[in-house]
């Protein structure tokens, strides 16, 4: 399901991982710069909460297949998700500028994308589905974790090249105003 980026496409994945797209950033203006690294940084946005929706899911549909393997307690879906989604707390930002707040249209768009992976309305009922289809979508899952990961990689590369060119352009500045 993970869409490639394709080359001469209109999305701004597409853009950021166009052919030369980062090649030669001495030559552009400062202003295209800082456009292409917003870009770059609104594109890592959107792939993490991706990359986080696919994961979510996938621990849950993870935990259930556990259960049933330890013959565990049941628990009630939403006490589920909270355990789940609150192991393994996350750390700071490694350094990295801040985040920028997602559009809802974008938010959308990512979880209808999950949602096409597995439903929604399978995870609200676990209980019903069998190990074969859990399996399945576990394994459905872990191989969109894969893309969008490998996605989110690619992206990582761009925004920090980006970054340290307006970074070497700020050093250039600021070295030019010392008497």
């Amino acid at each position: 399901m993970t869409d490639a980026p394709v080359e001469g496409g209109k999305r701004r994945i597409d853009e950021l991982m166009a052919s030369g797209f980062t090649d030669d950033l001495g030559s552009l203006e400062t202003d295209e710069i800082r456009r292409r690294r917003d870009m770059a940084r609104a594109e890592l946005e959107y792939v993490s909460f991706l990359r986080r929706l696919v994961q979510g899911r996938r621990d849950i549909l993870r935990d259930e297949l556990d259960r049933r393997r330890t013959d565990g307690a049941t628990q009630d879906v939403l006490e589920r998700v909270v355990s789940v989604l609150s192991e393994g707390t996350r750390g700071g930002s490694g350094g990295r500028a801040p985040t920028v707040p997602l559009p809802e249209d974008e938010i959308a768009m990512a979880r209808r994308r999950v949602e096409k992976l597995v439903g929604d309305t399978e995870l609200s009922d676990l209980g019903t589905l069998s190990d074969e289809r859990l399996e399945a979508a576990i394994g459905k899952l872990e191989e969109e974790e894969r893309g969008v990961s490998d996605a989110r990689a690619r992206v990582i590369q761009v925004h920090d090249a980006l970054q340290e060119e307006m970074k070497r352009r700020l050093k250039t500045q600021l070295s030019n105003l010392k008497p």
